[in-house]
């Protein structure tokens, strides 16, 4: 499916984001908001292998990255599902290919000048509601520690103080997220030219945006530069280029925001105050008001103030990319092209703390849980370089004006290599000395180089007759390093076939349907993308040498090397077989657009590692090809648009809907470990796996009379879990499936309306049948040591109050919080990703002004979404396969934006 440029409209700031809700058979999931690493995850019909699941991208032909990419830069974006049409793509399009056309001039054009930007703010959407009353808070936390059979940690005089009191640095009643979260700026603007003569063509862009993030002393800066030409050497020869330059430069704190969000989670007490009345870091006021500790905290500071402002950490990305191409029709039939293309990549990451202590209203110093007691002084590199180099030969002819063939043949050769080094000092002379330099001791560094190489051939031949029936073959043969010399190859076929039923005589006089198309196909694919498992080279035994390697030998540390990860040999590609049937047909003149298909894949040979006896020596264990996997599903998309005229008013209304199962069908005999997030034979790929919860028990009686043979007898208030085998204790053999991490249904609704000069659009996405594990120290009532209480927990099993939906709070609490089915939440969600409102200018207006078009936009994105009521957290767009307790919530956009052309 392709997605014109008409329809990215939205100010996204990632290009990933674009295809949110529009495409059929893509899930697409933003699951941070941090600014400079706000990219959606893309997943293809399912998860095709336990390794990497990212589809191939590829911008003009080559491999490349959507971070890297300006979404105002996007011509068109072409989604590959099956494995037809992927087959041509080699060895990475198993999980799908994203093809991704940038803009370009046209000959015979004249020169237009273009500008768009926008100004927003964004703010914290959905969030957790926790408790902010320290009187409130500090009796929930004394009824806890009573519950553990403890005597009260708070004594009354200091609750009744806090009840009564004004004072906002002596009495605070803090919410953290008021302090941690802000109303943040954000803005883009874009300026291009484009235009061509009778023998040149040309496009060149230059972007810039600014976004501050939702959590203080977060940003990031991106500049952008595009250059694109093309030249007609002459009647059979056309030569291009292209240049793309990207610089971005985001900032946090030292220790990054997931110390932030530890210290909100596990601390962030409302008796804390923020600040003293002086302007420094506060510390908890919950403070002895007699006896031999008078004076004293009662608890210790977790003030999550200290950290944010803690030094910093700063990544610098230089991104550049150029290609070449020529094109030599040797015949109107026969045409070669060839394309070279090289994008050098460096990241840097430079990271520097400071000491920041807290303080009492009276001046007590103190520093906050864990918080670093030296200076560190670090920075990364890592640079990439990759190039790749393109030659195919087309063919294109038409045989008696109703035989067409089209084929292509051609080769591809890619390298990349991969440097990276760390150096690192402590204890520089004084605090703000940043530089690795300025350190005094504990000199680190390290650094190596990888890479990997791939050859490839590939054919594709196209046959139809008269435009009726269609039929595709495809073979391409690939090799990569990263296999041995005896399995490097992969060989992966490829054919479909269609049948245009509109253009047979017995369907003509259906004046109602314009095109009725069948179609199936079935292929073979292949994925070597297991680096993030194995590296570059999981065939070769290696070596280390390193410090735990070396050897005290006299008295004097002396190097030594060892083997520390067994491998085997014979490992080769993983390989899936993609097998798709589809109709597509269009009626009432164009108005109504369907389409739908039936898809299975299957992966074998999945490359993973598995566990091997610790007498062994503690060696890791080879990457073997063992497993296989299985994605069966539908799809289907449904559009209609009026066509009333241009000042009439025109609607169009799109929805697109994909169900997908997902099974593992071999991973170790169906012996795998129990674990949360399951891999097993017979189950969806990291099902969620654990007790299920029944309720809670109301009395003594009826928790021992369930649980008569367990180690640990269960009291009124605790959780109660289903007993599966009935031998009244609580063990492995009582765990069960708790539900899909991978969402059974995604689905999206587009709306379009316009009347004359206005436009309104509105994009909708969502997920259905998908569970979440949501035990993140967010939700758990104090944690382990003291943390955040949500609101919710008003409502726990006490005595007085029998809930049987909530179990009573305890401190560092066991029973009720093993992993179950209680802390599992229905993250089916339905909501506005985006709704846009435009008005363009008269055009006697613009004409008046010498202009080519003026039009103004409001925009709202990541409006609040509809989910379950168990459900508590951020924002449900998430990844599922954590407990979303650290991630860095997707804010609510508000932009206001102008599109100007001269």
């Amino acid at each position: 499916m392709t997605l014109p440029r008409k329809w990215i409209t939205e100010p996204i700031t990632n290009a990933s984001q674009a295809l949110s809700g529009k495409v059929t058979g893509v899930w697409v999931s933003q699951n941070s908001g941090s600014p400079g690493s706000d990219g959606a995850t893309l997943r293809v019909r399912g998860f095709g292998t336990l390794n990497n699941t990212n589809p191939l991208i590829l911008i003009d032909g080559v491999e490349g990255n959507l971070n890297e990419l300006n979404p105002s830069d996007i011509a068109s974006m072409t989604v590959l599902k099956d494995a037809a049409s992927s087959a041509i793509y080699g060895s990475r399009a198993a999980n799908g290919v994203v093809l991704v056309t940038t803009k370009k001039g046209s000959y015979d054009s004249p020169s237009q000048l273009s500008y768009n930007g926008y100004y927003g703010v964004q703010k914290l959407g959905r969030r957790f509601d926790i408790i902010d009353n320290s009187a409130e808070f500090m009796g929930i936390w004394n009824k806890a520690v009573a519950n553990n059979g403890g005597d009260p940690l708070f004594p009354q005089e200091v609750i009744s103080a806090f009840e009564n009191g004004t004072d906002p640095f002596l009495y605070p009643n803090t919410n953290f997220f008021d302090e941690v979260f802000t109303t943040a700026p954000i803005q883009e603007h874009n300026v291009s030219v484009k235009g061509g003569s009778e023998r040149q063509n040309y496009y060149l862009s230059f972007n810039y945006m600014d976004q501050d993030g939702i959590i203080k002393e977060t940003d990031s800066k991106r500049f952008g530069l595009n250059l694109n030409m093309n030249s007609k050497v002459n009647k059979w020869m056309e030569i291009g280029g292209t240049v793309q330059a990207t610089r971005k430069i985001t900032q946090r704190p030292y220790d990054e925001i997931s110390r932030v969000m530890y210290l909100m989670q596990n601390g962030g007490y409302p008796f804390t105050a923020p600040y003293t009345r002086d302007g420094k870091f506060g510390a908890t006021q919950a403070l002895y008001l007699s006896g031999p500790n008078k004076g004293q905290p009662i608890v210790d500071t977790r003030n999550p103030l200290p950290d944010m402002y803690n030094g910093r950490t700063q990544y610098a990305n230089n991104f550049i990319k150029g290609s070449l191409n020529a094109t030599i029709k040797f015949t109107p039939e026969l045409t070669f092209k060839s394309l070279y293309s090289g994008q050098f990549n460096n990241n840097r990451r430079d990271r520097f703390n400071q000491l920041n202590y807290a303080y009492t209203d009276s001046g007590i110093k103190t520093s906050v849980l864990d918080y670093p007691s030296t200076i560190n002084n670090s920075r990364t590199n890592d640079e990439q370089f990759y190039w790749a180099f393109f030659n195919t030969l087309d063919f294109n002819k038409t045989f008696n004006e109703v035989h067409n063939v089209t084929a292509v043949v051609g080769m591809q050769v890619e390298e990349n290599q991969l440097k990276n080094m760390l150096s690192q000092r402590s204890g520089p002379p004084k605090e703000g000395l940043s530089e690795v330099d300025a350190g005094t001791f504990n000199p680190l560094a390290n650094g190596n180089t990888t890479e990997w190489r791939m050859q490839s051939y590939f054919g594709r031949i196209n046959y139809n007759f008269n435009e009726k029936y269609l039929l595709e073959a495809n073979l391409r043969a690939d090799a990569s390093s990263r296999f041995s010399a005896g399995n490097r190859w992969g060989f992966f076929p490829a054919f479909s076939a269609g049948w245009r039923l509109s253009e047979e005589r017995f369907l003509k006089d259906f004046k109602a349907i314009q095109n009725l198309k069948v179609r199936a196909s079935w292929g073979r694919l292949g994925n070597q993308n297991i680096n993030a498992i194995a590296g570059d080279y999981p065939y070769l035994l290696s070596l280390t040498q390193n410090y735990g390697s070396s050897y005290n030998l006299g008295g004097a540390l002396v190097p030594g090397a060892a083997i520390t990860a067994l491998v085997d040999r014979s490992i080769s590609w993983e390989t899936t077989e993609s097998t798709n049937i589809g109709v597509d047909f269009t009626m009432f003149s164009g108005k109504l657009n369907v389409e739908m298909d039936y898809f299975t894949k299957k992966t074998s040979d999945i490359l993973v590692r598995l566990p091997i006896p610790q007498i062994l020596g503690g060696v890791s264990a080879p990457v073997e090809n063992v497993g296989r996997m299985t994605n069966k599903g539908f799809e289907t998309s449904i559009s209609y648009q009026s066509r009333n005229g241009d000042d009439a008013f025109n609607y169009r209304v799109g929805g697109n809907l994909t169900y997908v199962t997902n099974e593992v069908t071999k991973f170790r005999g169906g012996k795998s470990p129990d674990q949360l997030y399951l891999i097993r034979e017979g189950y969806s790929f990291q099902s969620l796996y654990g007790f299920k919860f029944q309720g809670v028990y109301q009395t003594n009686e009826e928790a021992k009379q369930h649980m008569s043979n367990n180690a640990y007898t269960p009291t009124a208030g605790d959780l109660k879990y289903e007993d599966v085998n009935g031998d009244g204790r609580l063990d492995y053999q009582d765990k069960q499936s708790l539900g899909n991490t991978i969402p059974k249904f995604t689905f999206g609704l587009n709306l379009g309306f316009s009347y004359k000069s206005w436009n309104l659009d509105v994009v909708t996405t969502g997920a259905a049948g998908v569970n979440a594990f949501t035990k993140s120290r967010w939700a758990e009532p104090l944690g382990i040591s003291g943390g955040v209480i949500t609101e919710r927990w008003r409502d726990a099993w006490t005595p007085e109050n029998r809930s049987n939906t909530l179990p009573h709070i305890k401190v560092n609490d066991t029973w009720n919080r093993y992993e179950s089915s209680f802390w599992v939440s229905n993250l089916s969600y339905f909501k506005i990703k985006n709704i846009q409102l435009s008005y363009q200018l008269p055009k006697k207006l613009i004409n008046s002004l010498k202009m080519g078009g003026i039009s103004v936009y409001a925009n709202f994105q990541n409006l609040p979404a509809f989910v379950s009521g168990d459900y508590e957290g951020f924002d449900p767009e998430r990844n599922t396969f954590d407990d979303g307790g650290g991630l860095y919530p997707i804010p609510f956009i508000s932009t206001l934006g102008v599109n100007l052309q001269f």
